[in-house]
């Protein structure tokens, strides 16, 4: 399903959906620049007038975004491996990789002459005040109920009229009608986790998938969950404490073998999600950002097939 929809524009993915405080900085390069203001999350940013040299700094879910409305960066960071995320090659395919510690070398970002930037609103304070050196910057939400917002700033950004109202509706719609047939299930507590050297991690209820999950499909949030402020390791104890009805589990290539070793653990065969098959490997790829239009929308479809038992 993934690598079909890499190859379908925005408006033909409307048809494969059917199926289922003032920021406004600017960068010296950009001073003498005709500019104009956007509205984003109640802050306001002054940006070049026209852009087209968009950069990403440290946020894969711009890619996704990215891919969706045809909008691609010129530039964007690697990941800590200095490599593009697989996930995102036919994303962003012609960007230039810049490295992953980019402020560390903003000579390199600054030659290229960036309208905006883009990066993630857990970047630091001392890392934004050198990307402004570059150009106007905007830190986009990790918080998974703004995926409308994140989409639609980067709309604003480029300067472009993508028809979004439509494509949000069907998202949105799609995640009611999923949540409607979800209602009747007796018991649904749903936890996902990604595995990653050795341990499980999970997330806030308000990144990757956990909005999407405990808001928009009103499942109900697990404890470990509930109260969570960043990612956080979780212990085999507290995951059977948990002992969640359905378990998604994100697993890369890498961590595969030390993943394998950990289900030959009784505490692991003893999960209630494990003991009745209900457990799912990677039913996502497993380097998707989450928390996005595209994310979630390959989610769902893995919930509709794996929670629900219907086919795509």
């Amino acid at each position: 399903m993934y690598k079909r929809l890499l190859a379908i524009p925005i408006a033909a993915l409307l048809l494969v959906l059917a199926a289922c405080g003032n920021g406004g900085q600017t960068g010296d390069s950009a001073a003498a620049k005709p500019t104009r203001s956007i509205t984003y999350l109640g802050n306001t940013y002054t940006i070049p007038a026209r852009t087209k040299a968009i950069v990403f700094v440290g946020f894969p879910a711009s890619y996704e975004d990215s891919f969706l409305l045809g909008i691609p960066p010129v530039a964007a960071t690697v990941d800590k491996n200095g490599k593009f995320p697989a996930e995102y090659q036919a994303m962003i395919r012609n960007a230039k990789q810049l490295p992953y510690h980019i402020t560390e070398n903003l000579g390199e970002l600054v030659a290229l002459e960036p309208d905006v930037i883009m990066t993630t609103d857990k970047t630091s304070k001392e890392d934004l005040a050198k990307l402004q050196t570059a150009a106007s910057v905007i830190p986009v939400s990790t918080n998974g109920a703004h995926w409308q917002e994140n989409l639609r700033l980067l709309a604003d950004v480029r300067g472009r009229d993508d028809n979004l109202d439509t494509f949000i509706g069907k998202v949105k719609q799609n995640a009611q009608e999923l949540r409607d047939k979800l209602a009747p299930l007796p018991e649904k507590k749903v936890l996902t986790l990604w595995f990653q050297e050795g341990s499980f991690y999970a997330y806030p209820k308000d990144e990757r998938y956990n909005n999407l999950l405990y808001t928009d499909l009103a499942l109900p949030v697990p404890d470990v969950v509930a109260n969570m402020k960043e990612r956080t390791a979780l212990s085999m104890d507290a995951l059977a404490k948990e002992d969640p009805n359905y378990l998604f589990v994100m697993v890369n290539k890498e961590d595969q073998p030390a993943f394998k070793q950990l289900q030959e653990k009784p505490a692991w065969k003893n999960l209630r999600a494990v003991k009745a098959d209900q457990m799912y490997v990677n039913a996502v790829e497993p380097g998707l950002a989450g928390g996005t239009a595209y994310s979630n929308q390959q989610f769902l479809n893995a919930i509709r097939k794996q929670m629900l038992q219907m086919s795509e």
